[in-house]
Protein backbone atom coordinates (compact mmCIF):
# COMPACT_ATOMS: atom_id res chain seq x y z
CA UNK A 1 0.00 0.00 0.00
CA UNK A 2 2.69 2.60 0.81
CA UNK A 3 4.84 1.33 -2.17
CA UNK A 4 1.46 2.09 -4.27
CA UNK A 5 0.96 5.95 -2.54
CA UNK A 6 4.83 6.54 -3.58
CA UNK A 7 4.59 5.77 -6.76
CA UNK A 8 0.85 8.04 -7.49
CA UNK A 9 3.57 10.61 -5.56
CA UNK A 10 6.77 10.40 -7.96
CA UNK A 11 3.74 10.41 -10.85
CA UNK A 12 2.48 13.49 -9.85
CA UNK A 13 5.98 14.76 -9.40
CA UNK A 14 6.66 14.28 -12.26
CA UNK A 15 3.92 15.73 -14.19
CA UNK A 16 4.46 18.79 -12.16
CA UNK A 17 8.01 18.78 -13.62
CA UNK A 18 6.88 18.83 -17.30
CA UNK A 19 4.31 21.39 -17.18
CA UNK A 20 6.69 23.69 -15.14
CA UNK A 21 9.58 22.96 -17.90
CA UNK A 22 6.74 23.63 -20.47
CA UNK A 23 5.56 26.82 -19.40
CA UNK A 24 9.04 27.96 -19.04
CA UNK A 25 9.93 26.90 -22.43
CA UNK A 26 6.52 28.63 -23.32
CA UNK A 27 7.74 32.00 -21.69
CA UNK A 28 10.99 31.91 -23.19
CA UNK A 29 10.04 31.24 -26.39
CA UNK A 30 7.61 34.44 -26.08
CA UNK A 31 10.00 36.93 -24.35
CA UNK A 32 12.66 35.81 -27.65
CA UNK A 33 9.77 37.46 -30.24
CA UNK A 34 11.87 40.66 -30.94
CA UNK A 35 9.29 44.00 -30.53
CA UNK A 36 8.92 45.82 -33.39
CA UNK A 37 6.70 48.64 -34.83
CA UNK A 38 5.70 48.48 -38.60
CA UNK A 39 4.57 51.13 -41.32
CA UNK A 40 2.56 50.48 -44.80
CA UNK A 41 4.34 53.07 -47.49
CA UNK A 42 2.31 56.25 -48.58
CA UNK A 43 1.99 58.07 -51.78
CA UNK A 44 3.56 61.64 -51.05
CA UNK A 45 4.63 64.45 -53.88
CA UNK A 46 8.41 64.83 -54.38
CA UNK A 47 9.30 68.42 -55.84
CA UNK A 48 11.74 67.19 -58.40
CA UNK A 49 14.57 69.86 -58.05
CA UNK A 50 17.86 70.57 -58.95
CA UNK A 51 20.30 71.74 -55.72
CA UNK A 52 23.22 73.19 -56.92
CA UNK A 53 25.88 75.83 -56.41
CA UNK A 54 26.14 78.84 -58.73
CA UNK A 55 28.19 81.77 -59.09
CA UNK A 56 27.25 85.81 -59.53
CA UNK A 57 28.44 87.59 -62.76
CA UNK A 58 27.64 91.37 -63.57
CA UNK A 59 25.03 91.77 -66.44
CA UNK A 60 27.83 93.69 -68.68
CA UNK A 61 31.09 94.49 -67.10
CA UNK A 62 33.98 96.09 -68.67
CA UNK A 63 37.43 97.23 -68.28
CA UNK A 64 38.25 101.44 -68.93
CA UNK A 65 41.67 101.14 -71.19
CA UNK A 66 42.72 103.42 -73.23
CA UNK A 67 44.17 103.24 -76.70
CA UNK A 68 46.88 105.19 -76.78
CA UNK A 69 50.42 106.02 -74.95
CA UNK A 70 49.55 109.37 -73.03
CA UNK A 71 49.73 110.71 -69.32
CA UNK A 72 46.46 110.92 -67.14
CA UNK A 73 45.44 114.81 -66.31
CA UNK A 74 42.92 114.33 -64.73
CA UNK A 75 40.47 111.37 -63.04
CA UNK A 76 36.65 112.68 -62.95
CA UNK A 77 35.19 109.68 -61.00
CA UNK A 78 35.07 108.50 -57.24
CA UNK A 79 35.23 104.60 -56.41
CA UNK A 80 32.81 102.56 -56.08
CA UNK A 81 30.75 105.32 -57.01
CA UNK A 82 27.39 105.17 -59.46
CA UNK A 83 27.59 106.66 -63.47
CA UNK A 84 25.60 107.33 -65.83
CA UNK A 85 26.65 106.21 -69.91
CA UNK A 86 28.86 108.66 -71.59
CA UNK A 87 29.76 110.08 -68.28
CA UNK A 88 33.42 111.39 -68.37
CA UNK A 89 36.24 108.80 -66.16
CA UNK A 90 39.16 110.17 -67.32
CA UNK A 91 40.93 112.69 -69.29
CA UNK A 92 44.13 111.93 -70.67
CA UNK A 93 46.93 114.84 -71.31
CA UNK A 94 45.97 116.77 -74.38
CA UNK A 95 46.96 120.14 -74.83
CA UNK A 96 48.74 119.58 -78.29
CA UNK A 97 45.54 117.88 -79.66
CA UNK A 98 43.68 120.66 -78.91
CA UNK A 99 46.33 123.74 -80.41
CA UNK A 100 45.89 121.32 -83.56
CA UNK A 101 42.03 121.40 -83.63
CA UNK A 102 41.78 124.93 -83.02
CA UNK A 103 44.28 125.70 -86.14
CA UNK A 104 42.78 123.10 -88.55
CA UNK A 105 39.45 124.74 -87.33
CA UNK A 106 40.64 128.14 -88.44
CA UNK A 107 41.93 126.61 -91.64
CA UNK A 108 38.51 124.91 -92.55
CA UNK A 109 36.82 127.91 -91.63
CA UNK A 110 39.29 130.55 -93.99
CA UNK A 111 38.78 127.56 -96.81
CA UNK A 112 34.61 127.52 -96.33
CA UNK A 113 35.03 131.22 -97.24
CA UNK A 114 37.01 130.93 -99.95
CA UNK A 115 34.88 128.18 -101.27
CA UNK A 116 32.24 130.29 -101.24
CA UNK A 117 33.31 133.12 -102.63
CA UNK A 118 34.47 130.64 -105.43
CA UNK A 119 31.13 129.37 -106.05
CA UNK A 120 29.35 132.51 -106.04
CA UNK A 121 31.94 133.88 -108.95
CA UNK A 122 31.23 130.83 -110.45
CA UNK A 123 27.99 131.47 -110.81
CA UNK A 124 28.45 135.13 -112.26
CA UNK A 125 30.57 133.69 -114.49
CA UNK A 126 33.97 135.78 -113.04
CA UNK A 127 35.92 132.52 -112.38
CA UNK A 128 36.55 128.66 -114.25
CA UNK A 129 35.44 125.74 -112.92
CA UNK A 130 39.06 124.66 -111.94
CA UNK A 131 39.34 127.40 -109.18
CA UNK A 132 36.06 126.49 -108.03
CA UNK A 133 37.06 122.23 -108.00
CA UNK A 134 40.15 123.32 -106.44
CA UNK A 135 38.68 125.15 -103.23
CA UNK A 136 36.19 122.72 -102.93
CA UNK A 137 39.07 120.08 -102.61
CA UNK A 138 41.06 122.02 -100.17
CA UNK A 139 37.99 122.54 -98.09
CA UNK A 140 36.91 118.47 -97.71
CA UNK A 141 40.73 118.00 -97.53
CA UNK A 142 40.52 120.33 -93.87
CA UNK A 143 37.38 118.53 -92.71
CA UNK A 144 39.02 115.52 -92.55
CA UNK A 145 41.95 116.81 -91.15
CA UNK A 146 39.52 118.23 -88.19
CA UNK A 147 38.02 114.88 -87.89
CA UNK A 148 41.26 113.12 -87.69
CA UNK A 149 42.01 115.47 -85.29
CA UNK A 150 38.78 115.45 -83.19
CA UNK A 151 38.79 111.62 -83.08
CA UNK A 152 42.61 111.78 -81.07
CA UNK A 153 40.92 113.84 -78.61
CA UNK A 154 38.08 111.48 -77.94
CA UNK A 155 40.67 108.49 -77.90
CA UNK A 156 41.83 111.03 -74.65
CA UNK A 157 38.99 110.96 -73.43
CA UNK A 158 37.63 107.87 -71.69
CA UNK A 159 33.73 107.25 -70.94
CA UNK A 160 31.16 105.04 -69.26
CA UNK A 161 30.07 102.89 -71.81
CA UNK A 162 26.78 102.04 -70.03
CA UNK A 163 25.01 102.89 -66.62
CA UNK A 164 27.02 101.20 -64.13
CA UNK A 165 28.88 100.92 -60.90
CA UNK A 166 32.86 101.11 -60.55
CA UNK A 167 35.34 99.48 -59.31
CA UNK A 168 38.49 100.54 -57.89
CA UNK A 169 40.89 102.81 -59.65
CA UNK A 170 44.20 101.45 -60.71
CA UNK A 171 46.55 104.45 -61.66
CA UNK A 172 46.37 108.15 -60.04
CA UNK A 173 46.51 111.38 -62.15
CA UNK A 174 49.90 111.47 -63.71
CA UNK A 175 50.44 108.24 -64.18
CA UNK A 176 51.60 106.86 -67.64
CA UNK A 177 49.74 104.95 -69.66
CA UNK A 178 50.26 102.61 -71.93
CA UNK A 179 47.31 100.35 -74.42
CA UNK A 180 45.92 97.90 -72.71
CA UNK A 181 46.60 98.97 -69.09
CA UNK A 182 43.40 99.00 -67.13
CA UNK A 183 41.96 102.22 -65.33
CA UNK A 184 38.85 100.81 -63.68
CA UNK A 185 36.04 98.43 -64.39
CA UNK A 186 32.50 99.38 -64.69
CA UNK A 187 29.71 96.92 -64.13
CA UNK A 188 26.46 96.93 -64.80
CA UNK A 189 24.69 94.90 -61.79
CA UNK A 190 20.79 97.05 -61.93
CA UNK A 191 20.08 93.76 -63.22
CA UNK A 192 22.55 90.04 -62.56
CA UNK A 193 23.76 86.89 -64.28
CA UNK A 194 23.75 83.59 -62.57
CA UNK A 195 26.46 81.08 -64.15
CA UNK A 196 25.57 77.32 -63.34
CA UNK A 197 27.30 74.46 -64.37
CA UNK A 198 24.53 71.43 -64.59
CA UNK A 199 25.37 67.68 -64.69
CA UNK A 200 24.55 66.04 -67.99
CA UNK A 201 21.96 64.29 -66.50
CA UNK A 202 19.51 67.12 -66.59
CA UNK A 203 20.40 68.43 -70.17
CA UNK A 204 17.22 67.62 -71.72
CA UNK A 205 15.05 68.76 -68.41
CA UNK A 206 15.84 72.47 -68.73
CA UNK A 207 14.09 75.39 -70.88
CA UNK A 208 14.74 78.96 -71.33
CA UNK A 209 12.46 81.17 -69.27
CA UNK A 210 12.71 77.94 -66.56
CA UNK A 211 12.51 79.56 -63.16
CA UNK A 212 15.44 79.24 -59.99
CA UNK A 213 15.46 80.84 -56.51
CA UNK A 214 19.32 82.05 -55.46
CA UNK A 215 20.55 81.99 -51.66
CA UNK A 216 23.53 83.36 -50.40
CA UNK A 217 24.52 81.22 -48.16
CA UNK A 218 26.02 83.74 -45.78
CA UNK A 219 22.50 85.55 -45.88
CA UNK A 220 19.99 82.94 -46.16
CA UNK A 221 16.90 85.30 -46.09
CA UNK A 222 17.64 87.01 -48.75
CA UNK A 223 16.39 84.77 -51.64
CA UNK A 224 15.42 86.27 -55.12
CA UNK A 225 13.62 84.57 -58.52
CA UNK A 226 15.61 84.44 -61.62
CA UNK A 227 14.77 82.58 -65.06
CA UNK A 228 17.13 80.84 -67.26
CA UNK A 229 18.19 82.62 -69.83
CA UNK A 230 20.64 80.49 -71.99
CA UNK A 231 21.90 76.99 -71.84
CA UNK A 232 25.16 76.10 -74.12
CA UNK A 233 24.64 73.06 -75.96
CA UNK A 234 28.03 71.74 -75.12
CA UNK A 235 28.65 69.17 -72.86
CA UNK A 236 32.39 69.42 -70.96
CA UNK A 237 34.11 65.74 -71.37
CA UNK A 238 36.43 66.70 -68.62
CA UNK A 239 33.21 67.52 -65.87
CA UNK A 240 30.36 66.12 -67.87
CA UNK A 241 28.56 69.16 -66.65
CA UNK A 242 26.82 72.25 -69.00
CA UNK A 243 26.83 76.01 -68.41
CA UNK A 244 23.27 77.15 -67.79
CA UNK A 245 22.95 81.18 -67.69
CA UNK A 246 19.85 82.64 -65.26
CA UNK A 247 19.01 86.30 -65.12
CA UNK A 248 18.09 87.96 -61.82
CA UNK A 249 16.52 91.38 -62.63
CA UNK A 250 14.79 92.34 -58.88
CA UNK A 251 17.79 93.04 -57.18
CA UNK A 252 17.25 96.06 -55.80
CA UNK A 253 19.45 96.58 -52.86
CA UNK A 254 22.41 94.94 -54.49
CA UNK A 255 22.92 92.30 -52.66
CA UNK A 256 24.04 89.89 -55.36
CA UNK A 257 27.51 91.26 -56.29
CA UNK A 258 29.76 89.57 -58.83
CA UNK A 259 31.69 87.10 -58.05
CA UNK A 260 29.39 85.95 -54.89
CA UNK A 261 28.68 81.98 -54.52
CA UNK A 262 25.09 81.17 -54.68
CA UNK A 263 22.66 78.42 -53.76
CA UNK A 264 20.14 77.60 -56.58
CA UNK A 265 17.26 75.61 -56.80
CA UNK A 266 15.64 74.76 -60.24
CA UNK A 267 12.34 73.33 -59.76
CA UNK A 268 11.53 70.43 -62.47
CA UNK A 269 8.67 68.50 -62.76
CA UNK A 270 7.11 67.20 -59.61
CA UNK A 271 5.72 63.76 -58.94
CA UNK A 272 3.65 61.49 -56.59
CA UNK A 273 6.34 58.65 -55.09
CA UNK A 274 5.73 55.95 -52.61
CA UNK A 275 7.64 57.01 -49.24
CA UNK A 276 8.88 55.58 -46.41
CA UNK A 277 10.54 57.25 -43.09
CA UNK A 278 14.54 57.00 -43.46
CA UNK A 279 14.99 55.31 -40.28
CA UNK A 280 13.46 52.01 -42.27
CA UNK A 281 16.70 52.18 -44.45
CA UNK A 282 19.48 50.17 -44.56
CA UNK A 283 22.26 50.83 -46.58
CA UNK A 284 24.66 48.18 -47.36
CA UNK A 285 27.63 49.26 -49.75
CA UNK A 286 25.95 50.75 -52.53
CA UNK A 287 22.54 48.86 -52.54
CA UNK A 288 19.62 49.40 -49.77
CA UNK A 289 17.05 46.98 -48.23
CA UNK A 290 14.53 47.56 -45.90
CA UNK A 291 12.93 44.55 -43.33
CA UNK A 292 9.14 43.85 -43.87
CA UNK A 293 6.92 41.48 -41.99
CA UNK A 294 4.60 38.82 -43.91
CA UNK A 295 1.73 37.41 -42.17
CA UNK A 296 2.80 35.12 -40.42
CA UNK A 297 4.48 37.56 -38.71
CA UNK A 298 8.36 36.72 -40.14
CA UNK A 299 11.07 39.43 -41.05
CA UNK A 300 12.05 39.40 -44.60
CA UNK A 301 14.69 41.47 -45.96
CA UNK A 302 13.90 43.54 -49.18
CA UNK A 303 16.03 45.39 -51.64
CA UNK A 304 14.47 48.28 -52.88
CA UNK A 305 15.74 51.63 -55.09
CA UNK A 306 15.37 54.63 -53.71
CA UNK A 307 15.37 58.37 -54.97
CA UNK A 308 15.13 62.07 -53.14
CA UNK A 309 14.68 62.56 -49.38
CA UNK A 310 12.27 64.97 -47.98
CA UNK A 311 11.46 65.72 -44.68
CA UNK A 312 12.58 62.55 -43.09
CA UNK A 313 10.96 60.44 -45.51
CA UNK A 314 12.88 59.08 -48.47
CA UNK A 315 11.52 58.44 -52.12
CA UNK A 316 11.35 54.41 -53.34
CA UNK A 317 11.27 54.04 -56.87
CA UNK A 318 11.07 50.18 -56.91
CA UNK A 319 11.05 46.62 -54.93
CA UNK A 320 8.19 47.63 -52.53
CA UNK A 321 4.01 48.15 -52.38
CA UNK A 322 1.26 49.70 -50.46
CA UNK A 323 0.31 47.21 -48.90
CA UNK A 324 3.18 45.95 -46.93
CA UNK A 325 4.47 46.28 -43.83
CA UNK A 326 7.93 47.69 -43.26
CA UNK A 327 9.88 47.71 -39.87
CA UNK A 328 10.61 51.83 -38.87
CA UNK A 329 11.67 51.05 -35.14
CA UNK A 330 13.42 48.16 -34.08
CA UNK A 331 15.13 47.50 -37.36
CA UNK A 332 18.82 47.25 -35.58
CA UNK A 333 17.50 44.22 -33.21
CA UNK A 334 16.39 42.03 -36.13
CA UNK A 335 17.46 39.34 -38.60
CA UNK A 336 16.06 37.92 -41.74
CA UNK A 337 13.86 35.36 -41.64
CA UNK A 338 13.26 35.71 -37.42
CA UNK A 339 9.59 35.92 -35.72
CA UNK A 340 8.45 39.19 -34.61
CA UNK A 341 5.86 40.84 -32.62
CA UNK A 342 4.05 43.68 -33.95
CA UNK A 343 3.40 46.63 -31.68
CA UNK A 344 0.25 48.71 -32.54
Amino acid sequence: MSYRLSFIKCLVLIISLFSVVENNIYSQEKKSFVNVKVINPKFIVFKNEIKITGSIEANENVNITSVVSEKIREIKFNEGSLVKKDDVLVILENSEEKAQLKQVQAELEESEINFLRAQKLFKEGNTSQAVLDRRLKEKKKLEGRYEEVQAKINDLILKAPFDGILGTKNFSEGSFLVPGDVVVSIYDIKQVKVKINIPERYSNNLKIGQKFEAIIPSNKKEKLVGNIFAIDPLIDKSTRTFIVLGIIKNDKNRSFKPGMMVNVGIILESNNQLSIPEGCIIPEDDETFIYVVNSENIVIKKKIEIGKRKDGLVEVLDGLSTDENVIFEGTNKVRNGIKVVINK
